[in-house]
């Protein structure tokens, strides 16, 4: 809630509820421009009984959506960050394979810090409010792939 009164002290607009995947869709945010666009350790759940493939295409394909709209909302020389566990189960997540599927070209890929996003704490997206542990993991920066010069 600090993170929340402080931003909005500076003039910021802040909303809840916004289905990271139809967010090129939003009636207040379609038509706007970002600078940067930031996913943080995107996962679309568990569920015991359905395989592993099963599960690792839910999650692609929300990485995939979300990318598909984002792209559409950066600037010329924005940028789409996700944050990611680079181990196990999540390292088969292909986040830079799904990028490039949409013309997005992978810029760099650095350890996951949690001292840059100030306030921030991992959270599991099943059972209760526990936090869990990010390493080892990377944020990906992509940008739009640009055309060679003619």
């Amino acid at each position: 809630m600090s993170n929340i009164a402080e931003l909005k002290s500076r003039g910021s607009k802040v909303m809840h509820g916004i289905d990271a995947t139809e967010i090129a869709k939003h009636q207040l945010l379609r038509q706007l421009k970002f600078d940067r666009i930031i996913f943080n350790f995107p996962h679309a759940g568990f569920f015991s009984r359905e395989s592993t493939e099963c599960q690792l295409g839910r999650h692609r394909k929300l990485v995939s959506q979300f990318l598909m709209n984002a792209k559409q909302m950066i600037s010329e020389n924005g940028e789409i960050h996700i944050s990611h566990k680079t181990n196990g189960f999540h390292a088969q997540f292909k986040v830079e394979s799904i990028a490039s599927s949409h013309g997005l070209r992978l810029m760099e890929a650095v350890k996951f810090k949690c001292g840059h996003y100030p306030g921030y704490n991992t959270k599991y997206g099943f059972g209760g409010d526990k936090n869990f542990n990010p390493n080892p993991s990377k944020t990906f920066k992509f940008g739009l792939k640009t055309l060679p010069p003619s």
